[in-house]
């Protein structure tokens, strides 16, 4: 039986420390501590989970597995509702979930487009405007094609994109986001150029590659494996540093010559100024799930992923580090922020 996260924490902290947590939420308590507790019945009002993207894509899959998991195996109490508000490249989804500073009843999911994006874009909101809570999966890109294309292996690509640049159409999610970063890097080591066409979302970038709109897109594992299975689909490489289990006969990017990798993150983050319990709180909740076996077989194993839990701290260590790498890339790249 899978065990609830503690509401209780027995942790030992410095005076020093104690006194500042009970004057940062002086003004949401009426105790004379100042502190504000996490109520026992937490939580007691259902949680609207937010997906900035478009149902379909793989960070929909992932919050509705998150939902689905905790409801199955009894982690958390209470319904966790799964809100897709979609738009921008995911602006509209973070621009709702900042603009609840304070929300404990309110989640979003986080990529790697959360760090990235704002780098590139001018965007209202990065990472630093939400509360970390945990990251959960890294995930490495597949370069896909439709089952018909006359692209059969990745050198046939490129040898396409470098001999007509700009004529290869190359579907993705942003620019600034993963798919983007790939691409800019596999251009820049292949001296090649695609043409590159922005979705709001995985899904619809796997509509318009199955309908033949464009000729090839990279794609989370989790967002297309129906698709591999079924045969629409043909993956031509992999962008990690190592093929996949699942996939054995994928070779890698930098098998076949070119300098690339790229990983994902998954997570999830809270609105600005969430209760520092109750991101502790949803940090065990998930940690408890992560380690469940239909989360590690129905989500990790099934869609390709690697197991990747870090807590708030860490995630936010993490997250910090990440943008420091992005910029140098980007510099590289001459990718500048659009004003």
């Amino acid at each position: 039986m899978t065990t609830k996260p503690s509401l209780l924490r027995n942790w030992v902290m410095p005076l020093v420390a104690l006194l500042a947590v009970g004057m940062a939420f002086t003004g949401r308590s009426g105790s004379a501590a100042g502190a504000w507790q996490l109520p026992d019945n937490y939580p007691d009002q259902p949680i609207e989970f937010v997906v900035q993207y478009a149902p379909g894509g793989g960070s929909d899959n992932f919050a509705r597995m998150i939902a689905s998991v905790m409801e199955k195996e009894g982690i958390v109490d209470g319904a966790i509702n799964v809100v897709n508000r979609e738009g921008g490249s995911g602006s509209i989804g973070q621009a709702y979930v900042a603009s609840k500073e304070g929300d404990n009843y309110t989640l979003m999911t986080m990529t790697s487009g959360l760090v990235t994006e704002p780098l590139v874009l001018d965007l209202e909101h990065n990472w630093e405007d939400f509360t970390p809570i945990a990251r959960l999966a890294a995930d490495q890109l597949l370069i896909v094609v439709k089952a018909d294309s006359s692209y059969k292996t990745i050198d046939d690509l490129m040898k396409a994109a470098k001999a007509n640049p700009d004529d290869v159409s190359w579907g993705g999610t942003g620019l600034g986001g993963e798919d983007s970063l790939l691409l800019g890097q596999l251009e820049q080591a292949s001296d090649s150029s695609f043409n590159y066409i922005s979705f709001e979302s995985g899904g619809e970038v796997q509509v318009a590659l199955l309908g033949g709109h464009i000729d090839v897109a990279s794609a989370n594992p989790n967002e297309v494996i129906g698709q591999l299975e079924a045969g629409e689909l043909v993956p031509l490489a992999v962008a990690g540093d190592k093929r996949l289990e699942q996939l054995p006969d994928v070779p890698t990017l930098q098998e076949k010559g070119f300098d690339v990798l790229y990983q994902q993150d998954r997570g999830v983050v809270g609105p600005p100024g969430m209760d520092p319990e109750v991101a502790q709180f949803w940090a065990d909740a998930l940690k408890t799930m992560s380690e469940t076996e239909t989360w590690k077989t129905e989500y990790l194993d099934k869609n390709m992923l690697n197991d990747a839990y870090l807590g708030p701290e860490d995630f936010a260590k993490h997250m910090a580090e990440q943008t420091e790498k992005t910029k140098a890339l980007l510099d590289e790249m001459g990718f500048t922020a659009e004003s």
